[in-house]
């Protein structure tokens, strides 16, 4: 379990984003987010705003990732959409259930229609124009389409329970966000088919995917109208600041097509197929339904994503050490720090201590003799997949040259100990003869290039 956390925390944390990036990042997320909630926006602009920074760090912290530990980190990505997903779920229960939300999404907007009928019911000044924004709070309607009352008359409101973007309940968006798990997660069970957990996952996904396909297309291929039943209407009366209440006007008989009917309940919600055909009442409402299928998806996901986590490993060090076992791999991805250097900055100094090298994943460093000096020597370029620095840790010497960076670097780090365990034939977790020899090997074509230099 220890292995685990430390995996998780290694993938967690930014690696290709430098921390005053972040914090960058976080101070300008923080000012977005006090200055929406003074401006009094509803909550899913709080969110937005909140979340806007942290997109571009975390697209491009996502693309480091997959490109450094490959298949692992994509499925870690679809994990965290699917926990994401899960979560604007739990959020809608909640603010249907305890927080006394309406299932309204998106939210009525206070246009001229509604804007009259709140003006009819008085419940609004003549003379004030309709603003067109959505509103922050809705009445509840009761059977009759008009206001619900608590036991002391006063009624009940709270907020359009659409989650914190207000899309959740958009039939398109919702389906695209099924689609994109259920193909994802069969992608990646190729690369690991013995995953019984990650196969439920898929099998809850086919079923959902399954749901929202069934009410895509009520919603986009039924639409005649064919079906009597009633249209809620709705007044929209100012509130505090520059928001607008949503007050239930009653309801007006109309001809509903077949999503509005009952379509959009898909298969197996209340009024949904399965009611319909089989006369059974007391299936779950669509939301508290919805947000079981995705906590059976998200569970084995996750359980998945932590049993492969623990193989979490560096495809640069299993391309240069490529003799050690995938398990001694990933041990290794866990001890080694990821570094960036500038063009033009020195990664090592000669006659310098030697107390860690690096090993090279991008970029390109030359390596100098007496460099900043008048008979400064170029003696080497090195690239993508080179080890420098290991010549003084294996011969416990000081810095024999100064190594630059040609271009931006990104390297490997291993420390004097690590590297130590690393070239230990003997004792340690890793024990490769294979590996010490290609070091010494390395260092020995150094040192005899060296040679036919002097």
């Amino acid at each position: 379990m220890p292995g685990v956390i430390l995996q998780l925390r290694r993938f967690f944390r930014f690696e290709g984003v430098s921390m005053n990036v972040v914090f960058m990042t976080l101070f300008i997320s923080y000012i977005l987010q006090i200055n929406s909630i003074i401006s009094g926006q509803p909550l899913y602009m709080i969110a937005l705003v909140t979340l806007l920074p942290w997109i571009p760090l975390a697209l491009f912290e996502g693309v480091w990732k997959v490109k450094n530990y490959s298949i692992i980190a994509v499925l870690g990505l679809f994990t965290i959409l699917q926990v994401g997903h899960f979560a604007e779920h739990v959020i809608q229960v909640v603010q249907l259930n305890v927080l006394n939300g309406t299932v309204a999404c998106p939210p009525p907007i206070d246009n001229l229609e509604n804007a009259k009928r709140g003006f009819e019911l008085g419940l609004r000044k003549p003379g004030i124009e309709p603003s067109y924004s959505s509103a922050s709070q809705i009445v509840k309607p009761g059977p009759d389409g008009f206001p619900k009352l608590d036991p002391t008359g006063k009624q009940v409101a709270g907020p359009a329970a659409c989650a914190v973007f207000g899309q959740l309940d958009l039939e398109v968006v919702h389906l695209v966000w099924e689609l994109i798990g259920y193909i994802g997660t069969a992608a990646v069970l190729l690369y690991f088919p013995r995953n019984k957990f990650l196969m439920i996952a898929f099998l809850c996904l086919s079923w959902h995917a399954l749901e929202h396909l069934t009410i895509t297309y009520f919603y986009y291929f039924d639409q005649i109208p064919a079906w009597p039943g009633f249209r809620q209407l709705w007044a929209t009366v100012p509130g505090p600041g520059s928001t607008f209440i949503a007050v239930p006007a009653g309801r007006q008989e109309t001809l509903l097509n077949f999503y509005d009917a009952g379509g959009k309940f898909g298969l197996m919600a209340k009024n949904g197929m399965f009611e319909l055909l089989t006369g059974f009442k007391g299936m779950p409402v669509r939301p508290e339904l919805h947000m079981g299928y995705n906590l059976l998806i998200t569970i084995p996901t996750v359980i998945g994503f932590l049993i492969e986590l623990k193989g979490l490993r560096s495809r640069y060090l299993e391309q240069t050490f490529s003799d050690l076992s995938s398990k001694q791999i990933a041990n290794l991805s866990m001890r080694v720090d990821d570094v960036a250097f500038a063009k033009g900055q020195v990664i090592l100094t000669e006659g310098d201590v030697a107390t860690d090298c690096y090993l090279i994943k991008e970029g390109a460093a030359e390596v100098y003799i007496s460099y900043g000096a008048p008979d400064q020597r170029l003696i080497a370029e090195v690239g993508s997949g080179s080890l420098v620095g290991e010549m003084g840790l294996l011969e416990h010497k000081m810095r024999s040259a100064t190594v630059v960076a040609k271009s931006n670097c990104q390297c490997l780090r291993f420390s004097a100990e690590l590297f130590a365990e690393l070239t230990n034939t003997s004792s340690g977790e890793f024990q490769s003869d294979a590996t010490l020899k290609k070091i010494q090997k390395i260092v020995q074509m150094r040192h005899d290039f060296n040679s036919a230099l002097a």
